[in-house]
């Protein structure tokens, strides 16, 4: 399927890593499938795919692991 951005590249289905900032947090969910453009790189996630993740991030459950994050100003 051609890219509804780029109008060239081709939408492949992938395995993406998703990453999310809520408040000073930033949560990360490993394995998310997604189609995405094989030129410009535009994600694009299923409306299920998306309530998942979001009742993914919501759960109270534990992390599968802690990645350390640096942090850096823009100055």
């Amino acid at each position: 399927m051609k890219c509804e951005v780029c109008k060239t590249g081709e939408r492949e289905e992938r395995l993406i890593r998703y990453s999310v900032s809520i408040g000073d947090r930033l949560v990360v969910v490993e394995h998310v499938p997604a189609s995405v453009c094989n030129k410009c790189g535009e994600t694009t996630l299923t409306p299920d795919v998306f309530e998942r993740l979001q009742k993914t991030i919501s759960a109270s459950r534990a992390p599968d692991r802690i990645m350390e994050t640096p942090v850096y100003e823009f100055v």
